[in-house]
């Protein structure tokens, strides 16, 4: 904040709330406030006054919401927001709000999504009467280097994510349909990681893939289909969890029946450019060598001219964040405390999508294995497996 000249910063994106105070917004009308001299600050509806315990504000205030003998929500919030201007002296001053992310995370109430917009910003302005100014790029860099609370709970997530590879992998037979298989994964995740180590709200998003659309579709993230499954098939699953706001991002390969060797060949090689590449994390090197890495495995297997996209992708306040960034273009140094996907594939005709992803904390030491449950093929650990 000194380095970018800002006294406070105001956020309302539920990520960034998340970042500021570990509070995951129930339906988006809160605010975290965040100053030099102070720690946070938040603001939240009282209607969530129960979801709010275990946060860790300095300071938390809840307004009236929906009543009908209540004020409009967010003249409400302004009015708070304004005390809080006028308690820790922000008139006059610069403050910082994240108005320009295109690509957000949802609140606990999924179904609607928040977002500033124009008149949001404006009164932003005039309830603190300071010099607003976009902050995005420095909470895009803030939030990609979490701190142990952060990571714990991110562990968290991931083992709440493992109670839907468990269904995912017992749903995998003749005759089920993908969106049966993703609706139990789903299930799971919900009944089971409810109540899991502490955890208020988690929830799931699977899509699973069988067929020829594992190939076609499998990078593009379409919807689950009413395909049934063949005892031919090859079926993956990219998985979101989220458990209180903290996310993770996995993806498993199942079969219905025995692979052939073909299949099993790819998949091996998969593994072994996932495990390289984990191999190669350490704070101090370039995200570049980490692609780099499994790329080389991919290409001594002459199976290079299949991996189409990234090696992997920053994760944790959201499903996909842009630090740091494993591509063969990237510029990005791991620190510790960054947290990747590392997401090897191969895309090929023959045998269609092979895709295996885990969660990865950047440490000095190396790479910490965050994910739940190795992969697996035909109810079997695979070789290769971390």
């Amino acid at each position: 904040m000194p380095r970018e000249g800002l006294d406070a910063l105001v956020c309302r994106l539920p990520e960034n709330v998340v970042l500021l105070t570990g509070y995951w917004p129930v339906v988006g009308r809160s605010a975290a406030v965040l100053t030099l001299e102070h720690g946070p600050i938040l603001l939240a509806p009282e209607m969530e006054a129960y979801a709010i315990q275990g946060a860790w504000a300095e300071d938390v205030h809840t307004f009236p919401v929906w009543r009908l003998v209540d004020p409009d929500p967010q003249d409400s919030l302004n009015e708070l927001l304004a005390a809080v201007a006028a308690r820790y002296g922000l008139k006059g001053r610069r403050v910082g709000y994240d108005g320009a992310f295109e690509d957000i995370a949802p609140t606990q109430r999924v179904a609607e999504p928040w977002a500033w917009a124009s008149a949001s910003i404006q009164a932003l302005a005039g309830v603190l009467d300071a010099a607003i100014v976009d902050a995005t790029p420095l909470l895009v860099e803030a939030r990609a280097i979490k701190f142990p609370p952060d990571i714990a709970r991110i562990k968290v997530a991931n083992e709440v994510a493992g109670f839907g590879l468990d269904a995912f992998f017992a749903s995998i037979d003749t005759g089920r349909t993908e969106a049966e298989v993703a609706a139990a994964v789903e299930s799971a995740i919900l009944a089971r990681g409810t109540g899991h180590q502490g955890t208020k709200h988690a929830r799931g998003q699977a899509v699973v893939y069988s067929g020829q659309q594992r190939l076609s579709m499998s990078w593009g993230y379409t919807a689950n289909t009413g395909r049934r499954l063949q005892p031919e098939d090859v079926v993956m699953i990219e998985l979101a969890a989220v458990a209180d706001g903290y996310w993770c991002d996995l993806t498993r390969m199942a079969s219905v029946a025995p692979v052939d060797h073909r299949v099993a060949e790819v998949h091996d090689a998969v593994l072994a450019a996932q495990h390289e590449a984990v191999r190669t994390i350490r704070a101090g090197v370039k995200a570049a060598e980490v692609d780099a890495a499994a790329r080389a495995v991919l290409r001594q297997r002459h199976l290079a001219h299949g991996f189409i996209h990234h090696t992997g992708h920053g994760v944790g306040f959201r499903y996909h964040e842009p630090i740091p960034w494993l591509h063969p273009s990237s510029t990005q140094t791991l620190t510790a405390g960054m947290v990747t996907s590392v997401e090897p594939a191969v895309y090929l005709d023959e045998v269609g999508g092979v895709r295996v992803e885990d969660n990865v904390l950047v440490t000095d030491a190396g790479a910490e294995i965050l994910s739940a449950r190795p992969p697996r093929l035909w109810g079997h650990s695979v070789s290769g497996a971390m």
